[in-house]
């Protein structure tokens, strides 16, 4: 299901896609620590490891200029 996922974004031409998890498997299917294109997590939900925020370029240079925090908020409205 993952791989239809990144293919579906890859046709809808999005230049990137952004994992939350173990990066130990993340890893293996072509996702990166967020923090190498300069995307974080905000410190509004912890995560266990800052290595658990991924992403994956949709094609080469798609995340070059791309940088900033993912915000938390809908986890405290919910």
């Amino acid at each position: 299901m993952l791989t239809q996922g990144i293919k579906k974004v890859k046709e809808l031409k999005y230049r990137g896609i952004t994992v939350e998890g173990d990066f130990n498997f993340y890893n293996k299917v072509g996702f990166e620590t967020s923090s190498k294109y300069e995307i974080y997590p905000t410190s509004g939900y912890p995560l266990e490891d800052p290595r658990c925020m991924m992403c994956q370029e949709t094609f080469p240079g798609s995340l070059t200029d791309i940088e900033g925090y993912v915000v938390y908020d809908m986890y405290y409205n919910a």
